[in-house]
């Protein structure tokens, strides 16, 4: 008879593991037996560090396969327990498909051998007792993992992008500098108006790692599935980091779990619900801009074709039906080089017999309307007194650096961008390269470095705006709002309410509803 034999090993079991559980002995002590029994060895299956409860084993799998094309007689196993913790692979191939197939079933220490019909219910006994044991160690590390994440300890098995493990303490989480500019860029992109498109796309044209990609290269035993793209951005990815908690100090964990011991398949649990520990780390990103961004996410905006979020986007709504407006018109400059950006009720345009507004509105007029109004607002409210300028100071300066080390990255970017033309001349006239090619990989670089360039003029900009000055004209400095920013009608504006047009004067009817 031809025998096929099987061993396993698992993490589940190295607690209880003597030297007589290893995959040597077990081969070992069923080689032997086979040899006794005059059984013919066909194949040596093995699964090391795979749990009992797991269908998915590789070694497994590529026996159960043999078995159903009947490449051998008879299944050799330590224990029931080496080749299935599972009740119901018990029962499927045990007393199913072997009986089916042909297969003969020895487990040698159990004493289990399914040609013995009358030891059928002590191996479902077996089979039970093994599932039982596995329930039970699943609740008990579900336990200490729970215990872990309520004392404020880290316990993923890699670290979030950003950070690093302490080698001092796998359970503590420290800044890693590389990753950690990259998060405070996509927060600082972000508050400046960008979307998480557009930051998207920043960041694979600039072949930055993504998360994963990163933990590739800083880890030999970080593995992905095979399917994946490792090297590309999404906005997804974007989206779950601008909402991370953990970024600004605070461990957060819990999020999701298992269905189930015996599934991979996990499900999400409820935000109430999720384990949260203050101050367990140092942030990387600072809690005041932390909750800007989620005040600039819950209005929930997509946008536009340039990945840039119009200030306005989803705050705007219809003084008739209460409906949220939408943007229309073209999204490319006229022959006079403006582009135009209206305001309409989509009910209206759908339905028109439940609202009557159908009034389109200029967003450039109705910017700078909303403008003069945040500024009135601003000095009517805002006590210049009552100002403590050191903690604006504070703000101020960590505003500024993230942005100089944007800009640094942009200046990097374009010095790369030159450094690469020189090279291309080196090229061209070692005959390398054509002047066909010279040209057009010239121009794409010249294009990239102008592109950048515009960039660079922008950022730098912002931060002359941002220079401080002394005693009471520096806090008014700061405080003039020359410019209407997705950021600042964030912190102050719940919505707009535009009315119809009133037919008679042709005035429009503008109401701000105040956060505070």
């Amino acid at each position: 008879m031809k025998a096929a034999i099987y061993c396993r090993l698992s993490k589940e079991d190295e607690n209880n593991t003597s030297e007589s559980e290893s995959i040597q002995n077990q081969r070992s002590m069923l080689i032997q037996y086979a040899i006794e029994q005059n059984f013919e060895i066909e194949e040596i299956y093995i699964d090391e560090d795979y749990s009992g409860i797991d269908r998915e084993r590789p070694a497994f799998q590529a026996m159960i396969e043999a078995a159903s094309q009947k490449k051998f007689d008879v299944v050799l196993a330590k224990t029931q327990s080496r080749f299935t913790r599972d009740m119901e692979l018990v029962e499927k191939y045990l007393h199913g498909k072997f009986i089916e197939w042909g297969i003969r079933f020895i487990a040698v220490v159990d004493h289990i051998d399914t040609n013995d019909t009358a030891n059928k219910k002590s191996r479902q006994i077996a089979g039970l007792v093994n599932e039982w044991y596995l329930e039970d160690l699943s609740n008990n590390v579900r336990s200490v993992l729970d215990h872990k994440r309520k004392e404020g300890k880290y316990i993923a098995s890699f670290a979030l992008y950003g950070f690093q493990k302490d080698p001092k303490d796998k359970n503590h989480l420290i800044v890693d500098p590389e990753a950690a500019q990259v998060v405070q860029r996509i927060f600082t992109l972000y508050l400046s108006g960008k979307g998480a498109r557009q930051i998207t796309k920043i960041l694979n044209e600039e072949k930055i790692p993504n998360p994963t990609a990163y933990k590739q290269q800083h880890n030999q035993h970080y593995t992905i599935k095979e399917t994946a793209i490792p090297d590309l951005w999404s906005s997804a990815t974007i989206y779950q980091m601008l909402r991370n908690q953990t970024y600004v100090g605070d461990l957060v964990q819990g999020r999701h779990k298992k269905v189930s011991y015996k599934s991979s398949k996990t499900i999400w649990i409820p935000k109430e619900d999720w384990v949260v520990c203050s101050n367990t780390h140092e942030g990387i990103i600072n809690r005041q801009d932390f909750e800007t961004v989620q005040q600039m996410l819950q209005a929930n905006s997509r946008g536009g074709k340039k990945g840039q979020i119009h200030p306005l986007a989803r705050k705007v709504l219809c003084g008739d039906c209460g409906t949220r407006m939408e943007q229309t018109g073209s999204s490319t400059p006229n022959k006079h080089g403006t582009i135009r950006r209206y305001l309409r009720c989509r009910l209206h345009q759908r339905c028109p017999e439940y609202c009557s507004n159908q009034t389109c509105t200029n967003m450039e007029d109705l910017s700078e309307l909303i403008l003069t109004k945040i500024q009135k607002y601003v000095e009517k409210y805002i006590n210049f007194n009552q100002i403590q300028l050191p903690n604006l100071q504070n703000q101020q300066q960590k505003k500024q650096q993230m942005m100089q080390k944007e800009l640094e990255h942009l200046q990097s970017h374009q010095n790369n961008c030159y450094k690469a033309i020189q090279k291309l001349y080196l090229d061209q006239a070692s005959g390398i390269l054509s002047d066909i090619q010279f040209e057009t990989i010239k121009q794409s670089f010249l294009q990239d470095a102008e592109k950048t360039q515009v960039q660079i003029k922008t950022i730098q900009s912002e931060l002359d705006a941002y220079k401080m000055k002394e005693g009471q004209q520096e806090i008014e400095s700061l405080l003039k709002i020359n410019q209407l920013t997705r950021e600042l009608v964030c912190l102050l504006i719940d919505t707009v309410v535009l009315s119809p047009k009133n037919p008679n004067t042709n005035q429009q009817k503008v109401v701000i509803r105040w956060l505070f």
